[in-house]
């Protein structure tokens, strides 16, 4: 059964939990993202300045999509594993202590890599799986990728490794189900950013 809040009210519940300042950038970001989730766009590109919190509102935003659905699965990408790791174990930490999100985990000693929520109905694919971008994740399903911080100095100096990351991150094509969507999140590193 999916419900139905919005993306902003879900994260102010979040944000006063938190005892956080919520700037109205936040309160924009929020918007753009659920209209981008529950639009007809496939592709989706927050680039923002560092320091905006972009990477905070993603993990709540992923806690706030298996609160409407909780059959939806996601998988997370950034430049490696221990990145990738980072927003799962966020998104992980909201689904345990969200007021909204009570009883969504069936026990709280879930590795951040392959998190589940009691509705996942599928055996074989996490409600949140956490890989680097260049980790074979081929056999894998998702309604939704998330590219973190894919882009970092280190993947993106040269023609070369801007190609190899841009073909990784291609390989989700294959991964998502038909209507599943791709939502790009980062600040460039580079002129010829993959942004």
């Amino acid at each position: 059964m999916k419900r139905r809040i919005s993306f902003a009210a879900f994260f102010l519940i979040w944000a006063d939990l938190q005892r956080w300042k919520v700037p109205p950038l936040h309160l924009e970001l929020c918007d753009w993202l659920e209209r981008f989730w529950r639009g007809s766009a496939r592709i989706g590109v927050l680039m923002i300045f560092r320091g905006a919190s972009k990477s905070t509102i993603v993990s709540v935003f992923q806690a706030w999509v298996l609160y409407e659905d909780g059959t939806a699965r996601l998988l997370d990408q950034a430049a490696d594993d221990r990145v990738a790791r980072k927003l799962s174990r966020a998104t992980r930490g909201v689904l345990r202590r969200h007021p909204l999100c009570r009883g969504m985990l069936p026990r709280d000693d879930q590795a951040v890599e392959s998190i589940n929520v009691v509705t996942n109905e599928d055996d074989r694919n996490p409600s949140v799986s956490a890989h680097g971008v260049l980790s074979n994740v081929t056999s894998g399903r998702a309604d939704g990728v998330v590219f973190d911080d894919v882009e970092v100095p280190k993947n993106c100096r040269t023609d070369a490794a801007r190609e190899q990351l841009r073909d990784r991150m291609g390989e989700a094509t294959h991964i998502l189900v038909p209507g599943g969507k791709k939502l790009f999140v980062g600040t460039p590193h580079t002129h010829a950013s993959i942004y």
